[in-house]
């Protein structure tokens, strides 16, 4: 049986690339966090540069989007095959969460802020569900 030839334990390579890829992604996490609180400071009003602030986040999402888009591919079959379930739950979840706030908003119910808790929301069931399924760590 190859299952007793098998490790528990992470090769260096994948410790590796595991560290590669978080290194980038805390650091577009932190920037787009940053540039969103620049958002909310200076992206009101008139100015010119209302557009820069507003687009600044939107570089960051794109870079953490590549960064995972990256990272899949650097993943063997049985790792694609955990990690998928996840984001299958957590893209549902998500699209359900903005239904459900549509919804509200179109009976006359305002929802300030209403792409947060879907993001949220999305976020939570993607991790919920790589713990239930023990899908490797990104």
């Amino acid at each position: 049986m190859t299952s007793d030839l098998d490790s528990e334990k992470d090769s260096p390579t994948e410790r590796r690339r595991r560290r590669a890829f978080r290194v980038p992604l805390w650091i577009g996490t932190g920037c787009y966090l940053l540039a969103s609180l620049a958002l909310y400071q200076w992206g009101h009003g008139n100015s010119p540069w209302r557009l820069v602030w507003a687009l600044l986040p939107l570089a960051f999402m794109a870079w953490v989007v590549g960064l995972i888009v990256l990272r899949v591919r650097q993943m063997d079959e049985y790792q694609v095959k955990l990690f998928f379930p996840g984001l299958a739950v957590g893209f549902t979840v998500s699209i359900f969460a903005a239904l459900t706030l549509g919804t509200l908003s179109s009976a006359g119910y305002s929802v300030p802020h209403a792409g947060w808790p879907v993001a949220l929301l999305g976020i939570v069931a993607w991790e919920v569900t790589n713990l239930l399924v023990k899908a490797p760590v990104a």
